[in-house]
């Protein structure tokens, strides 16, 4: 009864459903026309974690960690002759110069802060590696001695055959990638040499590139949507069969677009396919009303009480199935993620806009035009699946067909757990698993690893209890021990640098050995002498001038979760068993290592809970839409189905849970229910008409089930769509969610009706 009251409402209101959310959409079109999409590093790292709280204290101390690095490798011979030099000192001084970049965290071969360590007869000097390029063989040949004895270069900013060298530059964490990426491709292009070759990662250039390449996508979505105008137009044969629809889906993206510009959120490519998956999605819940438009037309002929029949039948489970869509976008909110924040806000606004778009606006529309004329000898409303759905209906009219359903239920439910059980959280690739493996950004990585053994930075934060605190003989000594015992245990350990190095360094070439000194005395001046031998501030990257606190750097070949997993524990494990001087601390975990580190156990320890918190409200929901207990239980099969095959399907398919991977779970989950809604409710409406029940499960599977099917078919066409995209991560995802919306489909029409014919729930019963 309260259904019909608000369908009468709404017709009543007619004019106002129809002007209002074209005037919205008008208002929402200009508030949404300069829209951003772009990459901000800082707003994919979580807001809520120790180790944030760590890289956040690093920031303050040492500047920002948003690092690049590039690779300058030589096609024929080696790095050291004079034209190379000149350009990789041409590009490490224009880098030097940006605004953006943190001068005290440029790395190369010509940086002030790399030094050469040379003994005189009355002491020694201490001074830059490199003061002027050499020119003449002889030059180069003392410049690489000088290279080979400093353990600081050899390896870490020059390779071992002397093909490539390093510049690695930090860039303020709240530059937007694009225009770090911009900047840096700027730079090497004017100092391009067909001597030589360049090769760039870092998260900034990851993100640049991505945004770069943002555009192709757009064209997918356009291939797509001429598919589904196609198909909607093959089902209906009418023009408003496919206008209306399209008007709804593009009313709801562009409300929650302007939704999302008015909250100072932006698109990124993440979150870039959620406006697509909303307009997909209220063509999805339109093709609902659409088919029971054209129903109810062909026997009635008051327009208003076409439109009255029509709202008044899907009121109830639209909403339970907007309310599941909603939740399913909505839960990502506890994800304490701004990306995340910002995906969540954009799928529930465009949840949101659909009640406005679909709920108002077409009922509106059906009370106010003319009713559709029709062939009285042909009835073009789906026509073309209905020889698919007599297939199905076959299955559950006999005991074979209806164990063979159960049978292939349990084998891919048994699957879905085993898939279950392989789920990895965190990157499963060396590169990232963003972009296809041969994406110039992987093959950057693969170089830079293959010649330098490391490009992304993990930190431990270390913190005297006073100033001057660090210089201590047994503090150095720990320094150095927790930095030589990752870089030994860990076999994707590549390079690595602290303050314990430059004393390290300092020592051999006065006492010839490689080691800390045991006495604070030493240590102090060295300290002192590489200080008054630096520009200001040159050291203070890492040790501040107080000397209080510094940090220790690991670059490591990958960023894995389980590379994540191992350096982190190896540092636990280091200070449960050998930190053993009171004066200072180790604090950790910093880096982008530690940023991702965060990251992983945030949805590690975040992601069951929020689906179990989830499934339990959409359980409710249901309940109430159906006015069942039963029925709640009964539909939680479908779901549990759902979630199972969601989470299955990331194991199977080898894809990781990761930040740009996550909200696929809860959409996949949320999405998913729908079908079974639509159809259990005309199931119920048919056994409450007086039909038999499996009279009444035919009649549903051939009216709603033809819209569910066809439903499905569209959300499915334009997922997969995402396949051709030239990001790996978005053709995967469209791939998988493509995948779970097809099998949630097709459980709903299959699965479905062969549960009710054995169960015969009480929710189902005859109304008398």
């Amino acid at each position: 009864m309260m259904d019909k009251r608000i369908a009468r409402v709404i017709i009543r209101f007619r004019y106002l459903g129809l002007i209002l959310p074209l005037l919205l959409c008008g208002i929402g079109l200009c508030l949404a026309w300069n829209i951003k999409i772009e990459s901000r590093h800082i707003e994919f790292i979580p807001t809520k974690h120790h180790f944030i709280n760590v890289q956040k204290q690093l920031n303050q101390l040492f500047g920002g960690l948003n690092r690049v690095n590039i690779a300058i490798v030589a096609k024929q011979g080696d790095i050291l002759c004079p034209d190379i030099l000149e350009r990789v000192q041409g590009i490490a001084e224009d880098i030097q110069l940006l605004d953006e970049v943190n001068p005290r965290r440029v790395y190369s071969i010509f940086a002030h802060s790399v030094k050469d360590i040379e003994i005189q007869p009355d002491g020694f000097s201490v001074h830059r590696l490199i003061r002027e390029i050499p020119k003449t063989p002889k030059e180069i040949a003392i410049l690489k001695e000088k290279i080979r004895h400093n353990p600081l270069v050899y390896g870490p900013l020059v390779s071992k055959d002397f093909k490539a060298t390093l510049i690695q530059a930090d860039f303020y964490e709240d530059v937007p990638s694009a225009k770090i990426y911009q900047q840096i491709k700027e730079i090497v292009h004017k100092h391009a040499s067909a001597q030589m070759e360049v090769y760039l990662s870092g998260y900034p250039i990851l993100e640049g590139f991505i945004d770069a390449h943002l555009s192709f996508i757009f064209y997918v979505f356009a291939f797509a949507l001429g598919i589904i105008l196609f198909l909607l137009f093959l089902a209906f044969r009418k023009k408003r069969g496919f206008l209306l629809p399209l008007l709804a889906g593009t009313i709801s993206v562009i409300i929650s677009l302007a939704g999302i510009n008015l909250l100072h959120y932006r698109l990124n490519p993440f979150t870039i396919l959620i406006p697509f998956l909303i307009f997909i999605l209220a063509i999805s819940h339109s093709i609902q009303f659409m088919e029971r438009y054209f129903e109810e037309s062909h026997v009635q002929t008051d327009k208003q009480k076409v439109a009255l029949n029509v709202l008044s039948s899907l009121l109830s489970p639209i909403r339970a199935s907007l309310f599941t869509d909603f939740l399913g976008f909505a839960s990502l909110i506890f994800i304490p993620i701004p990306a995340i924040h910002s995906i969540a806000i954009l799928g529930s606004l465009g949840v949101l806009s659909i009640w406005l778009s679909v709920v108002i606006f077409l009922p509106a529309c059906f009370a106010i035009f003319p009713l559709p004329r029709f062939n009285k000898d042909k009835n073009n409303n789906l026509r073309f699946t209905l020889l698919l759905l007599r297939q199905f209906t076959k299955l559950w009219q006999n005991k074979r067909g209806i164990y063979v359903v159960l049978v292939l239920f349990v084998l891919l439910f048994a699957v879905s757990l085993y898939g279950m059980k392989h789920i990895v959280v965190g990157e499963i690739e060396p590169g990232t698993s963003i972009l296809y493996r041969d994406a110039p950004y992987n093959v950057a990585k693969r170089k830079i690893n293959t010649y330098f053994g490391g490009s992304t930075p993990y930190y431990v934060l270390v913190e005297a209890k006073r100033p001057e605190g660090l210089l201590k003989a047994k503090a150095m000594q720990e320094i150095d021990t927790l930095e030589t015992y990752l870089r030994t245990h860990l076999k994707e350990a590549g390079y690595s640098l602290s303050v314990a190095d430059y004393i390290k360094l300092m020592n051999l070439a006065i006492q010839h050995k490689f080691c800390v000194p045991k006495k604070d005395q030493t240590i102090g001046e060295y300290i002192f002498l590489y200080e008054s031998n630096a520009f200001p501030g040159e050291f203070d990257a890492i040790i501040t001038p107080d000397h209080r606190y510094a940090n220790i750097r690991l670059d490591l070949k990958d960023c894995k979760g389980t590379t994540i997993a191992k350096v982190i524990e190896l540092t636990a494990t280091w200070l449960k068993k050998f930190h053993h001087f009171k004066g200072m601390r180790f604090d950790y975990a910093g880096g982008p290592i530690g940023v991702l580190g965060a990251t992983n156990d945030i949805i590690k320890n975040g992601l069951l809970e929020n689906m179990l918190i989830l499934s339990v409200l959409i359980f409710i929901r249901i309940c109430l839409a159906l006015r069942s207990l039963s029925g709640g239980l009964f539909l939680f099969v479908p779901l549990t189905f759902s979630i199972v095959l969601t989470f299955g399907s990331f194991g199977l398919f080898h894809i990781p849970f990761t930040i740009a991977t996550l909200p696929v779970a809860a959409m996949g989950t949320g999405l998913g229910i729908d079908y079974s809604i639509y159809l259990a409710s005309r199931i119920k409406e048919e056994r409450q008409k007086g039909y038999a029940l499996p009279m009444a499960i035919n009649k549903a599977v051939f009216t709603c089930g033809q819209a569910v099917f066809f439903t499905g078919s569209i959300l499915t066409i334009g997922v997969w769509s995402w396949m051709f995209s030239n990001l790996k991560l978005q053709a995967k995802l469209g791939g998988t969610l493509g995948g779970l919306l097809l099998f949630n489909m097709l459980a709903a029409l299959i699965v479905l009706p062969v549960f009710v014919l054995l169960v015969k729930p009480s929710f189902l019963k005859e109304k008398k």
